[in-house]
Formats: C-alpha cells, structure tokens, sequence
C-alpha cells in the first residue's frame, strides 16, 4: 500500500534534505537516535493498540 504524503510531511522531509549536508556526524546520529526512538514509540503505541 502506498501512500502520499502531505504538504507538512513534504516540507519536514524538504527541510531535512536541505539541512543535512550541513550536519556533523554527531549531529546525524543524534537525528537517527531521534528518528528512530520515534519509530519504536509508534511500533509500542500500535501494538497495545491492538
């Protein structure tokens, strides 16, 4: 299934894609601890959910 995205996506996923070839390394991995502490909480929340 696939979805589109919304203008407001579209624009966080622009900002990054601006930002990030600016960014250290350190800061990248603070960003993909971020993103992915994001992703568990959604994956905990729908699983007790169910």
């Amino acid at each position: 299934m696939k979805q589109s995205l919304s203008e407001k996506e579209k624009k966080i996923l622009d900002t990054f894609i601006e930002v990030f070839p600016t960014l250290s390394e350190g800061e990248k991995d603070r960003l993909l601890w971020a993103a992915e502490g994001m992703l568990m909480q959604s994956k905990l929340k729908k699983n007790n959910k169910c």
